[in-house]
């Protein structure tokens, strides 16, 4: 399973305007927990290929929220965390509490080029060329209203391959990196060590302040902040990483204008069907959010966050936050 294609398509379906499932053969709508292994087991078939057939059914399913969830409760409360993990304890099948370190498990790339074949230039199904698209035009809006100039230092969290953050150190920018993964930390370290550019790869976790010393212009999250799931701590930090002036960037992002099917809560697991099978094969944290709980949570850190729309793909769309005036 290639990481980067799940998630493309898995954010088309909640930002997206599916078809109709109900032209579907056998369309289902909803599924409830105890299904989730079925759900799984179709998703990725018996071969461990993903995707076939048989899926069709599911395409456009959503979970049913269990019996036991409370809806109502008080989004920043540590009742609601505490539920939305039980709630992805259920989906993934653990018992234990998430730990980001031990349940975000590395993709097993193989025997990868980071310089010459990093992430999507792996690829080589009929969708490689037209997938590919997305995240160039999505880095482009990031580099367009990034607002950075040649000398300038950016952070970026949840990194991987940092096919942006290379981009921006080869224009002269200050580009340090923050990744849960060793491995995408060496990969983004052979990058910089190959082109000779400003790029330095940090070992650590999302909020992490890799020069306690400097100011950032700009932090972005590019597909990682639907990973953060202690954002509730992190945000508040984001405001002492900035210069005077400084931004933070979100793209790529599961956030949904209103809430629906997928995230049917002010922030939460996404309960599509693709992201559910995901979870219990992976056991990731997958999280969405609604416009209206991100502007907040950002604005109880002293930020002003407005959307940047993308016409021509959903990952460009950006949400640009920075200090309100006093």
């Amino acid at each position: 399973m290639n990481p980067l294609r799940v998630l493309r398509r898995g954010l088309r379906r909640v930002l997206g305007r599916p078809a109709n499932p109900a032209h579907l053969p056998g369309a289902r709508h909803q599924f409830v927990v105890d299904e989730v292994d079925l759900v799984r087991n179709t998703y990725f078939g018996h071969g461990g290929s993903v995707v076939g057939a048989a899926w069709a059914p599911w395409l456009h399913a959503h979970m049913e929220l269990p019996s036991w969830f409370k809806k109502g409760l008080d989004p920043f409360s540590t009742a609601y965390a505490e539920q939305q993990e039980r709630l992805w304890q259920a989906v993934a099948g653990v018992a234990e509490p998430y730990v980001a370190a031990l349940h975000e498990k590395e993709h097993s790339w193989g025997d990868v080029d980071p310089v010459r074949q990093p992430g999507f230039y792996l690829r080589r199904d009929a969708d490689a060329v037209f997938s590919a698209s997305h995240h160039f035009i999505a880095s482009g809006m990031l580099l367009r209203h990034s607002g950075l100039k040649p000398g300038d230092r950016a952070l970026e969290y949840g990194a991987g391959f940092g096919h942006t953050a290379l981009a921006l150190a080869r224009l002269g920018v200050a580009v340090d990196t923050v990744d849960i993964s060793a491995t995408f930390c060496d990969y983004v370290r052979q990058q910089a060590e190959f082109f000779q550019v400003p790029l330095t790869p940090f070992h650590g976790h999302f909020g992490m302040h890799p020069r306690p010393a400097e100011r950032y212009q700009l932090v972005w999250f590019y597909e990682s902040f639907h990973h953060c799931v202690d954002f509730l701590n992190v945000v508040p930090k984001l405001a002492d990483l900035l210069a005077p002036g400084g931004r933070v960037v979100l793209a790529g992002e599961p956030i949904v204008e209103a809430e629906n099917a997928a995230v049917p809560y002010p922030w939460g697991l996404r309960l599509h069907s693709e992201v559910v099978a995901v979870v219990r094969q992976q056991g990731w944290f997958e999280l969405g959010f609604s416009e209206r709980f991100l502007y907040e949570l950002f604005a109880r850190s002293g930020f002003k966050g407005h959307r940047l729309d993308c016409p021509t793909s959903l990952f460009g769309r950006l949400y640009v936050f920075e200090r309100a005036a006093p």
